[in-house]
């Protein structure tokens, strides 16, 4: 959701790429705090002794391989999807148009729209890093330390 939320906020002035990779750095931060917090069990103010740190390396790493691989997936799934647009109208009634006939098509007005192949886009990309995600932090990020404590 963070990532959703920058990624269509920040696109409006932003190239894809970059609002997708920003998107990609805001909600790993966040994660990584709320991970921290519930299921790491991290408690304020504690020492962050080496484990912990090669934790972090080895996390910031594992986000920087799949946030690029986000970025590429969203990049490709845009160029290669149509360039679709789901619209929703609102039509008034043919008595109550009078005005608003003018100013709409048909007497229909807009009340929401999104651009399918950005949505679609954004789910494959998510759904691709989501995996390499949970793959490298059981094997990789957090599989070590299981098998040694």
């Amino acid at each position: 959701m963070v990532d959703l939320s920058v990624y269509y906020a920040t696109g409006v002035f932003l190239p894809s790429y970059l609002a997708k990779a920003l998107g990609i750095v805001v909600a790993t931060g966040v994660n990584y705090k709320l991970n921290s917090l519930w299921t790491w069990g991290v408690k304020k103010g504690e020492n962050v002794g080496d484990k912990q740190q090669s934790v972090l390396r080895n996390y910031l790493l594992l986000y920087a391989m799949s946030g690029s691989l986000n970025v590429l997936t969203n990049e490709l799934m845009l160029t290669l999807l149509p360039d679709w647009i789901l619209q929703l109208n609102v039509v008034f009634p043919s008595h109550a148009t009078g005005e608003a006939l003018k100013n709409t098509l048909l007497g229909s007005k807009e009340l929401f729209s999104v651009k399918v192949d950005k949505l679609f886009a954004v789910l494959v990309a998510t759904i691709v890093g989501m995996m390499v995600n949970f793959v490298g932090q059981k094997l990789w990020v957090f599989g070590k330390s299981k098998s040694q404590g």
